[in-house]
């Protein structure tokens, strides 16, 4: 077993083996090829070694029934004749099926006569008595018929199961002499008349196996022959028929892999009516309802994620808010405190009790701002708030915004400049809730006077963009870094670690800012710019 670099595993070549010996497709291609060839060999078997033995069998068995029925074929001629019957028209046929000479033989007083069709044709006269030779003339047919008569009569049992039993016989030849001559032919004796003396008519017929002898040995030979061509052909159908066997199950595990890697994207669509069909169809059924679960778990845990990141930042600005409160109100509460406890143990006298009472209510006012921003700012990010929206001149309201601004401009030494547009005798007409725009401009206004520098100046300016008014607040003072530009939009932050009473504020203006902005769909930011930094947002031309 190796690895990569990357560590997967990389199967070696016993591996593969392995594989290749346990898979579907080896084990039907064994299985098809050695039963095919097990069954051809044992088939060509049986037949080369049984097909004579069977074709002996059944032979003896069919010349048994032909030579009864000619028998009786002949008894019925005979009697309707009167005797002189002549010679029976059945021998021709007989003698073509079986490859076949038949006779009709008549044994009396010691006296053997044939009778043969070919005979009477030719003029011969009958055989008389049964000669120990064979005499000249005779052709070879009738030399074989005249030796299995011969054999024959020198079987007793046989003859005595014709003659005197009267039974149809047909046996295999042994055949005469040292070569066993006329060994490879059947006699059938069928007794026609028989007086129980051993004299009597008989049928006598044989029938040569010399066809199927060589019939026999073309089939062991032709054995041979198949079973190589089998040996060749057997291995590539079986191999054909596992593959196409096992085709449609590796499609199945192929999906079947695909669907365990969460892969969802492949169907198979087969259209077969049989198992492998069924199966197809229930993977695909099985990979739609994988797909539409994992869907649901994707879009359940994308919503789960969601709602714990969404608790995370609610978590987070409910510790900054109390934070920020907390901070915020302790200052405020402690001068209060301390001043009161003072009025309370009558320290000082006329002016000095005043501004104890004037710090406890500056204090007060402070902390009634802070709360009435925090009220503010809950009611807009509840989500419930409707606009005012309506048209109104922006211009009036930036300088009514300027002129509250400016005291607070005085105390820092801040000058306050503002650039209308010129057309329209400097007419800013804008979309939008007045009340909620004239907050952002005084929110931004007044952090601009905060944080500008002293003797510096707020620019507040507005500029027609196609269809928009684009409102910027610039102040001259201290850039805010780049790493913290993203958080002056959360409530109670401040670029001030310090958080110094001095640079007024509840810390919660540019929250409010950012939340009426986001109502009215506006495009704001922030940037730092040559000398100072510029606050601007975008309102939809009235």
């Amino acid at each position: 077993m190796d690895r990569n670099a990357a560590g997967y595993r990389i199967p070696d070549e016993g591996d593969a083996l392995t594989r290749l010996s346990h898979s579907v497709a080896f084990r039907l291609f064994a299985v098809t090829f050695v039963v095919i060839m097990l069954l051809l060999g044992v088939l060509l078997a049986v037949l080369a070694g049984s097909f004579a033995s069977f074709y002996e069998r059944r032979q003896v068995k069919d010349i048994k029934l032909e030579m009864n029925l000619i028998r009786d074929q002949y008894a019925k001629s005979a009697k309707s004749s009167g005797g002189d019957e002549g010679f029976p028209s059945t021998f021709f046929r007989f003698e073509s099926d079986y490859f076949a000479t038949i006779s009709l033989v008549t044994m009396d007083k010691g006296k053997i006569m044939i009778q043969r069709e070919k005979q009477r044709e030719n003029g011969d006269s009958p055989q008389n008595g049964l000669p120990s030779f064979l005499p000249p003339g005779l052709d070879e047919q009738s030399q074989k018929f005249m030796l299995a008569f011969q054999e024959w009569r020198r079987d007793q049992q046989a003859f005595d199961k014709v003659m005197n039993e009267s039974e149809t016989l047909v046996y295999r030849s042994h055949g005469t002499g040292t070569a066993s001559s006329g060994g490879d032919q059947l006699i059938a004796v069928a007794p026609v008349e028989s007086d129980g003396s051993g004299e009597g008519t008989v049928l006598f017929a044989i029938s040569s196996l010399q066809p199927v002898i060589g019939a026999s040995k073309v089939i062991r030979d032709f054995s041979w022959y198949a079973f190589g061509v089998a040996i060749v052909l057997v291995p590539i159908l079986a191999f054909l028929y596992a593959g196409i066997l096992t085709k449609p199950l590796r499609s199945l595990n192929e999906l079947a892999g695909r669907l365990a890697s969460l892969d969802f994207s492949s169907r198979i669509r087969w259209r077969r009516k049989d198992e492998i069909g069924e199966l197809s169809r229930t993977f695909d059924f099985l990979a739609d309802n994988l797909q539409g679960a994992l869907s649901e778990l994707h879009e359940a845990n994308d919503k789960l994620r969601k709602d714990i990141e969404r608790e995370k930042a609610l978590e987070r600005m409910r510790r900054d808010f109390v934070a920020g409160v907390s901070h915020e109100l302790k200052t405020p509460l402690s001068l209060i405190g301390g001043y009161a406890e003072g009025l309370q143990d009558n320290i000082g006298s006329g002016a000095k009790r005043a501004r104890y009472a004037e710090v406890i209510l500056d204090e007060t006012r402070r902390m009634s701002a802070i709360v009435g921003d925090m009220l503010d700012l809950s009611h807009l990010e509840s989500g419930q708030y409707q606009l005012n929206r309506d048209t109104f001149d922006a211009a009036m309201l930036i300088k009514e915004t300027a002129e509250r601004a400016h005291a607070l401009g005085a105390e820092k030494n801040v000058n306050i400049e503002v650039s209308l547009p010129e057309e329209r005798d400097g007419e800013v007409c804008a979309w939008g809730d007045r009340f909620r725009i004239g907050q952002v401009l005084t929110n931004l206004l007044s952090n601009a006077v905060r944080h500008a520098s002293d003797g510096g100046t707020v620019t507040f300016m507005v500029i027609r963009d196609d269809d928009e008014w684009r409102f910027t607040v610039h102040n001259e003072g201290e850039p805010i870094p780049e790493e913290q530009r993203h958080l002056i939009w959360s409530q109670f932050y401040r670029v001030d670690k310090a958080r110094v009473r001095e640079s007024g504020g509840t810390g919660i203006g540019l929250a409010i800012v950012k939340q009426i902005l986001d109502l009215h769909g506006s495009r704001y930011d922030v940037r730092n710019e040559l000398g100072g930094v510029t606050f601007a947002f975008t309102l939809p031309v009235a």
